[in-house]
């Protein structure tokens, strides 16, 4: 009895599915890295306050992130690398979800990005009355931050308009992500600032870790 060879076609599909699965293994590890990512960054700024001096009385209920970032003081270097953890793993999700944001929300996002690393590099002045500080150096951080918020809110806005989404109640996630992050802002003299900039941070977080699950379950080699 005679064992038949493959067919052409059986051998075309095997082929295809092995393809696939080699194309999707890096969009597969990529995404995870991005989780991976957004996970240090925000357990580096939630350990920054920790990591600064009791002499200098640091509040993280009062002070933001950019504070424990800020010039010329012991421990910045623990916000600044969280910072700089963040922005890496938005510049590494826009390039795995550019087709899906399109090339706006894709712009915007890599805005948010790079905002957030050049905000690690150039740092706001510190908190106290009388402290030194390079002007210009402050002034590049708030243009930093600047680009970072327009970048966020004006990137999900442009993504849940390209998706069109049959429903107020599927772009829920991206209307209270936009709401978050443009309402907090106005109560920055509510004497609870680090609260709800942390609270920013980790909604900003959210949205982009779902944007990742989202590549990481599509992307994922199926076994």
């Amino acid at each position: 009895m005679s064992i038949g060879r493959p067919s052409s076609r059986s051998t075309a599909i095997e082929r295809s599915e092995r393809d696939a699965v080699a194309r999707s293994a890096p969009q597969w590890r990529s995404a995870s890295a991005v989780i991976a990512l957004l996970v240090t960054g925000l357990s580096l700024l939630a350990a920054a306050p920790f990591a600064l001096p009791d002499s200098y009385g640091y509040s993280w209920v009062e002070q933001g992130t950019s504070e424990s970032a800020a010039q010329g003081i012991d421990g910045a270097w623990v916000a600044r690398l969280g910072f700089l953890t963040l922005g890496l793993a938005v510049l590494l999700l826009a390039s795995l979800r550019a087709r899906a944001w399109r090339p706006v929300g894709t712009v915007l996002h890599l805005a948010f990005g790079t905002g957030m690393i050049a905000g690690a590099a150039y740092s706001t002045k510190p908190w106290w009355e009388g402290a030194a500080y390079v002007e210009s150096e402050d002034l590049l951080h708030s243009v930093c931050a600047t680009v970072v918020g327009i970048g966020f809110v004006g990137g999900v806005l442009a993504v849940m308009v390209a998706r069109r989404l049959p429903s107020a109640a599927a772009a829920t996630p991206d209307l209270l992500a936009i709401a978050i992050t443009t309402t907090m802002p106005l109560m920055m003299s509510a004497g609870i600032w680090g609260v709800l900039q942390r609270m920013m941070f980790l909604t900003a977080a959210i949205w982009y870790g779902r944007e990742a699950w989202s590549a990481h379950s599509t992307g994922r080699p199926s076994t």
